[in-house]
């Protein structure tokens, strides 16, 4: 039974990552915290759900096609509402941006209410039969899940680390002028970064969309998750999005199991108060 919990608190975890990372993704290229973030895991999940019910995609279809859709909805965002903190002797880019994401949240969640109505959605299960392996009982949908929220994250991690623009990002977060130097173009790589973000949080709400109910207020449970995951893993680092999101997992699941699952989320809590006293950068993130 343990090892059955720890198995499904890592494929819990590495949704988490998912969120974690695209998090950190936008705070390493235009070092803003982005307070939407939940609400483009709302929009992934119900426009896969479209996808599925009315246009009629597999779900190996609506899930690519979602984070296609909320790159542009994340890149429209970035060009009409976040592009003027690139201005030269613009104040306060920081504050700026939390006003507007968090202004934001409320009129996706507004818009969400309107046009889907209060009621709970619940896509088709991606795969409805369990697998057993080694006395461990997993759902197909976990396992899926899990598997999928890896190769988003690895396959993240891969892309920043060998190719060119991976490596702009990485310039531009240790150095903003530097990388101009360098003949990198900060406004472009910046709603780039943020629509990559807002995909990243697509996926995430579309893999879980059959396991957690869909809502238009769905968005507010994930994007605090993000944030313990940036405390424990350190905010800019990619390997600690990872670690921190499997390590939430785990003891969530875990602390549902023996404690009770009314401190599901006070566990996470519990994480983020700790790492932010003794140990504020997280365990990977820089000084």
């Amino acid at each position: 039974m343990l090892l059955e919990l720890v198995v499904r608190g890592v494929a819990v975890g590495l949704i988490y990552a998912l969120m974690g990372l695209g998090l950190t993704l936008i705070f390493g290229v235009m070092r803003i915290i982005n307070f939407a973030q939940g609400e483009f895991y709302m929009i992934g999940g119900y426009t896969a759900y479209y996808f599925m019910t009315l246009v009629g995609f597999p779900f190996y279809l609506a899930i690519p096609a979602a984070m296609v859709v909320t790159f542009f909805v994340g890149v429209v965002v970035e060009r009409l509402l976040l592009s003027p903190i690139h201005h030269k002797g613009f104040e306060n880019p920081m504050e700026y941006a939390l006003i507007m994401t968090f202004a934001l949240s409320i009129f996706f969640r507004k818009v969400a209410s309107l046009l889907f109505g209060p009621f709970y959605r619940k896509p088709p299960d991606y795969f409805a039969s369990h697998l057993s392996v080694g006395g461990i009982d997993l759902s197909g949908g976990t396992v899926f899940t899990g598997f999928a929220s890896a190769f988003l994250v690895l396959g993240t991690a891969y892309y920043i680390k060998k190719s060119w623009r991976g490596r702009s990002w990485r310039a531009i977060t240790q150095s903003k002028r530097g990388a101009q130097i360098m003949g990198v173009d900060i406004a472009k790589e910046s709603w780039i970064a943020f629509g990559t973000s807002c995909a990243l949080a697509a996926a995430a709400g579309a893999l879980v969309a059959p396991l957690f109910l869909l809502s238009p207020s769905v968005g507010g449970p994930p994007l605090v998750k993000g944030y313990e995951i940036i405390a424990i893993g350190g905010l800019g680092s990619i390997g600690g999005s990872l670690v921190g999101g499997i390590l939430l997992g785990v003891a969530e699941t875990l602390g549902s199991v023996y404690i009770s699952s009314a401190y599901r989320d006070a566990i996470g809590f519990v994480f983020l108060t700790l790492f932010l006293v003794f140990r504020p950068r997280g365990l990977f993130g820089q000084k």
